[in-house]
């Protein structure tokens, strides 16, 4: 997902009308999430995917709920779908439970939780309120099966640097929300995604100074500083649970216009990556056919991929 003015303004529309909160709170107890014995990782789930960002349009239109999304993606011939928190319209047991059935009835499966927020954030009261959040969705994220969440890094104060106050403060907060996530089993990733996450320098301190089995790169194909640079990319791809395959533009022959998919999805494979391969459509015109475009580059490229 690109951090822009548009993107900001595409996540206040879609909050308007739905009764999720911007820090989540959640009924569940961990005696209704599977914990997990001994600290593993749930399996990544290795298969094509989508991103329900790819579908603001149609989720601000009200033409497509979560408690749809499952059908949507059974049409578009789609197996794995990753939710966005800014579209849940609770996080109370009961309507996570309708998502489930969603799922269960549309044989689809949920392959990631973004969440967004601002965990570098000068402001200590807010910074705890966004942990906060951050662990019930972890638990809502462990109740729907969700192997890998994403956590939005965010940026600092003015007159701050990202690349100290805000590395030492993402770090303190993953070690605050790790031994949870442990519990449930579930992999923390960071995309690279402006601020702390705006380079690839920022993205592994964090990394490395937590813990690498847990917490890896949500890798996104168009960000800054990947920006479809395949040395780059290449960097970050070792680290990777999640990827967003960005796609703004097509040529005449279905290829990027901006990047050459079959190197970047290439680079993947040579790291035998095991996590799910997620459109995110971000051009102009109609997303859903820009979703199906992009599901079809992807399988010219990686025709083995499960779907």
């Amino acid at each position: 997902m690109t951090f822009s003015s548009s993107r900001r303004q595409a996540l206040k529309t879609a909050l308007k009308g739905i009764a999720g909160l911007a820090f989540a709170q959640t009924n569940l107890s961990l005696r209704e999430i599977w914990a997990r014995e001994g600290h593993e990782p749930h399996q990544l789930v290795h298969v094509l995917s989508d991103e329900t960002y790819s579908l603001r349009d149609l989720i601000e239109q009200r033409k497509m709920t979560l408690l749809s999304t499952a059908a949507f993606h059974k049409d578009l011939n789609i197996k794995g779908i990753s939710l966005n928190d800014m579209f849940f319209e609770l996080w109370e047991k009961a309507y996570l439970d309708q998502i489930l059935d969603s799922m269960r009835q549309n044989d689809r499966v949920i392959t990631c939780l973004i969440m967004e927020g601002n965990l570098a954030t000068r402001d200590e009261a807010r910074r705890k309120r966004q942990i906060e959040s951050n662990m019930a969705k972890l638990k809502a994220a462990g109740y729907l099966g969700a192997p890998v969440v994403r956590m939005n890094l965010g940026h600092v104060s003015r007159g701050e640097d990202n690349m100290k106050e805000g590395i030492d403060r993402c770090v303190a907060a993953f070690k605050q929300m790790l031994p949870l996530a442990k519990d449930l089993g579930i992999r923390i990733t960071i995309e690279n995604h402006g601020g702390v996450s705006g380079s690839v320098e920022g993205i592994l301190k964090v990394i490395e100074a937590t813990d690498p089995k847990w917490v890896g790169s949500l890798l996104d194909f168009g960000n800054a500083p990947v920006r479809q640079d395949p040395k780059v990319f290449a960097r970050l791809a070792p680290h990777a649970y999640h990827v967003h395959a960005k796609l703004h533009s097509f040529k005449p022959d279905g290829e990027a216009t901006d990047s050459d998919y079959g190197k970047l999805l290439g680079i993947l494979k040579e790291n035998n990556y095991q996590g799910a391969v997620s459109v995110e459509w971000e051009g102009q015109g109609d997303a859903v056919t820009g979703v199906k475009k992009t599901r079809d580059l992807i399988l010219k490229h990686w025709p083995d991929l499960p779907n």
